[in-house]
C-alpha cells in the first residue's frame, strides 16, 4: 500500500514507464517521440481532452465557406448594366394586349364571356331602349323608309281574293290567331257577342293523336323476345325516356284545357287519356310505377276541377258516361272518389 505522506512523482493518467529487467527507473519518454506520435495518429493519446475531434471544440470554417466570404456580396459591374438616362436601347419589346391573349379555358366559357362582353353598358343600354334613337331614321335614309318598312311587315296575301281566307289562317301561329281576333273585337261589342255565341268545344283529337304516338313509342322501347320479360328493371330502364315524356305531354295538355277553363273538354281529356295511362306497362319494382300513379293523380285533380267549374252546363249525357266509367277508374287510383260526392250532386239536378 502507497504511503499517502510521500508525493507522486507521476501524474494523473500519465504514460506508465516501462520496466526492463530488474531496473526500476522509469524510463522517460522524449518530447519528440510523443509529438512524432501525435502528428500520425492524435487520436491514440490517452488524455481524454486530446482524444475530442478539434471541430466540436472549436468548429473550424470550411476552405470554400472562407473564399465565399472573402467574396462578399455579389455585384454586377457598371459596364454591363448601363443606366437609362444615359443610354436608350432603340430596339424595345412589344407589349401585348389583354384581347390578344390567348384564353385558356374551356369553349363554355370563352363563348359566355364573349357574350357578357357584347352586353352594352348602362348609358348604351338606355340608349339603344330610348323611343327618341329608335324613331329617328338616318341621314341617309328618306323620311318615308320607316312607313315603308312598317307597311312591308304585312303578309303579301291581303289584296290577293283568289286565296280562301280559311287557307290563309292555317298558316298562322295560336298567338297570332288570339292577337287578331281580340283586336278585332276589342271595339266592337257584338261581334264579341257573335264569337262567344259561335265558340265551339276544344278539339281534344290532335291531343289524342300525341298520346297514341307517344304510347307507341313506349311499346317499341320493350324487348320484342319473348324470352326476356317486359316489365323488370332493364326493360324499365330502356323505356324511362318514353314513360317520362308521355306524363309531362298529359301535364301539359290537362293544365293547357284548365288554364283556359274549357272544362267540358278537360272532362273529356281526362277520360281519354285514363284509358293511355292504364294501357302503360305495371313493372316489377313498385318504384317504377311511381310515373303512372303521378299520371292518374293528376288526371283526378282535374276532373274535381271540372267537375267543380262546370256545374251543370256539363251536360247531362257527358256527366253519365263519367259515373259510368268512375267505378272502374277507382280501381287505378283512389283520388278519383273525390268526384263521385260532387258527380251525384250534380246529376241530381237533372
Amino acid at each position: 500500500m502507497a504511503n499517502p505522506e510521500i508525493p507522486r512523482a507521476r501524474p494523473i493518467l500519465a504514460e506508465i514507464p516501462v520496466r526492463t529487467g530488474y531496473s526500476s527507473q522509469r524510463v522517460a519518454t522524449p518530447v519528440g517521440v510523443n509529438n512524432r506520435r501525435n502528428g500520425l495518429n492524435p487520436r491514440l493519446d490517452y488524455n481524454p481532452i486530446a482524444n475530442i475531434p478539434d471541430s466540436y471544440l472549436s468548429p473550424r470554417m470550411s476552405p470554400e465557406e472562407a473564399v465565399i466570404q472573402q467574396r462578399g456580396r455579389r455585384r454586377v459591374p457598371i459596364m454591363w448594366s448601363p443606366e437609362k438616362g444615359f443610354h436608350v436601347s432603340p430596339h424595345k419589346t412589344p407589349t401585348k394586349s389583354i384581347s390578344a391573349m390567348t384564353l385558356r379555358s374551356s369553349p363554355r366559357k370563352r363563348s359566355l364571356m364573349k357574350e357578357l362582353s357584347e352586353v352594352p353598358t348602362g348609358l348604351e343600354a338606355a340608349q339603344t331602349a330610348s323611343p327618341s334613337k329608335r324613331s329617328t331614321p338616318a341621314k341617309n335614309s328618306s323620311p318615308g323608309a320607316a312607313k315603308k318598312m312598317r307597311i312591308e311587315e304585312g303578309s303579301i296575301n291581303r289584296k290577293r281574293k283568289d286565296i280562301p281566307l280559311e287557307t290563309l289562317l292555317k298558316g298562322l301561329s295560336q298567338e297570332q290567331l288570339i292577337a287578331m281576333v281580340t283586336g278585332m273585337v276589342r271595339e266592337n261589342p257584338r261581334l264579341e257577342q257573335t264569337v262567344r255565341s259561335d265558340l265551339p268545344i276544344a278539339d281534344i283529337a290532335p291531343l289524342e293523336e300525341q298520346l297514341s304516338f307517344q304510347k307507341k313509342n313506349i311499346s317499341k322501347s320493350l324487348p320484342a323476345t319473348r324470352l326476356i320479360s317486359k316489365t323488370d328493371s332493364p326493360a324499365y330502364a330502356r323505356a324511362a325516356t318514353h314513360l317520362f315524356t308521355f306524363k309531362k305531354m298529359i301535364v301539359d295538355h290537362s293544365q293547357m284545357l284548365h288554364n283556359s277553363t274549357h272544362w267540358d273538354a278537360l272532362l273529356d281529356y281526362v277520360m281519354m287519356a285514363w284509358g293511355y295511362v292504364r294501357s302503360t306497362p305495371v313493372w316489377d319494382n313498385p318504384a317504377h310505377n311511381a310515373v303512372r300513379k303521378h299520371c292518374f293523380k293528376i288526371l283526378s285533380y282535374h276532373a274535381s276541377f271540372a267537375l267543380k267549374y262546370g256545374h251543370t252546363e256539363l251536360g247531362h249525357e257527358r256527366l253519365s258516361k263519367f259515373q259510368q266509367k268512375i267505378k272502374a277508374m277507382t280501381v287505378d287510383c283512389e283520388d278519383i272518389q273525390d268526384c263521385v260526392v260532387q258527380l251525384c250532386y250534380l246529376l241530381e239536378g237533372y
